[in-house]
């Protein structure tokens, strides 16, 4: 079989979860801080690697406990709790009374967004991951994007606002009614045994050196380009970006389940490295929506198949949590890492930010080469043989001449 077996009911309730824990991080954490923190960049910086350590913090912790409580309990806990935590917001003045508040929520996000990875294990087998995964980043990155947007250019109450609809929007599976098993997939649990430590220290390696150029030689990059370009223009490439993401995160899930995992991400690393290299060299317009589509669909494969599919392919139902929970440490740390140094990495020069991440890119292929592949063998040769045949079938019905 090589179909999803995933329902209907099953794809909207993930996609609705995947929305919202993206859409609010990116909204809500990012913007409420701005505006707390309006008068001093320096503190801003400071306070958000702040909020993405207390976030690693949380997720290290909770890995250890998440396992023995129900998943959606957990989604509709952080949920209620959230919101009300918002709201206090609007409530008070005081500023560090605010910020106790801010890194609270993210205390309940790191808890929340763990378990709807680990719901999200529970439901989907490892042959129908990618394409379930990429179905869900299709829909929700583009939306996400521009949420982002609307709570960048709102005032505080508007994006306290943005954050309450976003935390009580996973209520709205409750609707979709989740616990029933009828709404979902029956599923194989494929993964019953742990992957060897080299296996998975092969495959982190990638992982952990595009989150950290993600959020520092390339944010350097990024940066001069929005000082250099016309406002408008720069919103017209954050469009595209936005757009090449979701087509991303669909095709690259795709791929990942029909030519395996290793082929997906040495695809998009390699283009990230092309994308990160021209970078530094950007001498027409042309060139600059080449590289913001490309970094665009990059991040969308990326995202898409190793914070959903690959560490859930490297794990099985006891060591589920704690795998999801490593692949998002590496992420929100390297975020962390990004603010942190801030100011250090703007003063590399353009040129050398887009070289040096060219080069530890194509590097990150060295551990693929020697990691093996996590889909099932037999499931790609099932997959050829079905390509196959349909070639077969659309030569039989031409008419002869």
């Amino acid at each position: 079989m090589t179909g999803v077996r995933l329902t209907k009911r099953g794809f909207l309730v993930i996609i609705i979860l995947f929305f919202c824990f993206f859409s609010w991080y990116f909204s809500f954490s990012l913007s409420v801080l701005r505006h707390i923190v309006s008068s001093s960049a320096e503190t801003y910086l400071m306070l958000n690697a702040s909020f993405n350590f207390i976030i690693v913090v949380t997720l290290a912790l909770s890995s250890f406990f998440i396992h023995k409580f129900n998943k959606l309990h957990i989604i509709y806990g952080y949920s209620i709790t959230t919101s009300i935590a918002s709201i206090l917001l609007l409530l008070t003045s005081n500023t560090v009374l605010r910020l106790i508040i801010v890194f609270a929520t993210g205390v309940l996000f790191s808890i929340g967004q763990l378990a709807f990875f680990t719901y999200f294990w529970s439901l989907t087998a490892s042959v129908e991951r990618g394409r379930v995964s990429g179905l869900a980043g299709f829909f929700a990155l583009p939306f996400a994007y521009v949420v982002g947007l609307m709570a960048e250019t709102s005032d505080f109450f508007g994006t306290i606002m943005i954050g309450v609809i976003l935390s009580l929007g996973t209520l709205t599976i409750k609707l979709l009614n989740p616990e029933n098993k009828a709404t979902l997939t029956t599923k194989k649990d494929e993964n019953g045994y742990h992957h060897e430590k080299r296996i998975i220290l092969l495959y982190s390696v990638p992982w952990i050196l595009f989150s950290l150029i993600n959020m520092t030689l390339a944010r350097n990059i990024s940066v001069n380009v929005s000082q250099h370009v016309l406002s408008s223009l720069y919103v017209f490439l954050l469009v595209l970006q936005m757009i090449a993401s979701g087509l991303g995160s669909l095709g690259g899930g795709i791929v990942a389940d029909l030519f395996g995992r290793r082929f997906s991400l040495g695809f998009s690393l390699t283009l990230y490295g092309i994308s990160s290299a021209l970078g530094g060299f950007v001498e027409n317009y042309e060139m600059l929506y080449f590289i913001y589509v490309a970094n665009g669909l990059t991040w969308g494969i990326l995202w898409t198949v190793y914070a959903s599919v690959v560490w859930g392919d490297l794990a099985d139902k006891e060591s589920c949590v704690k795998s999801y929970s490593l692949g998002l440490i590496i992420y929100y740390l390297s975020i962390g890492v990004g603010f942190l140094l801030s100011n250090q990495i703007s003063q590399i020069p353009i040129i050398t930010s887009a070289l040096l991440g060219c080069v530890l890119i194509f590097l990150s292929n060295i551990p693929l080469i020697f990691a093996p592949e996590l889909l099932s063998p037999d499931f790609r040769e099932r997959i050829k043989l079905k390509l196959y045949m349909n070639i077969v079938r659309k030569i039989r019905r031409k008419p002869t001449s």
